[in-house]
């Protein structure tokens, strides 16, 4: 038990760093898209920002609701798939279809 323990700590604590990167590289992403878009008004870079922000807001999103609402691990990454798949959907869509 005790060694089961640690082991689930150490993953926990993995997982939380791996979000707070998620957010900050996301938000980076984010924030560059957006400033582009305002600089060329182009389509595609508001799309790509869009895409990020799913991206990155269901994964915060997800870490918040285990750790702060306990809501079980299933669900939040069920939240979590989602919110990634209508991401990738959006930034698929900016890179491939959209057309300035």
């Amino acid at each position: 038990p005790g060694a089961r323990n640690r082991h689930l700590d150490a993953t926990l604590e993995l997982l939380r760093i791996s979000q707070a990167f998620i957010l900050i590289f996301g938000g980076v992403v984010i924030y560059y898209a957006s400033k582009s878009y305002h600089r060329t008004r182009s389509r595609s870079m508001i799309l790509l920002a869009i895409g990020f922000a799913f991206v990155t807001v269901g994964a915060v999103l997800a870490g918040a609701l285990f750790e702060l609402m306990n809501v079980d691990l299933v669900t939040v990454e069920t939240i979590q798939a989602a919110s990634q798949a209508v991401g990738f959907f959006i930034l698929v869509y900016s890179l491939a279809v959209t057309k300035d």
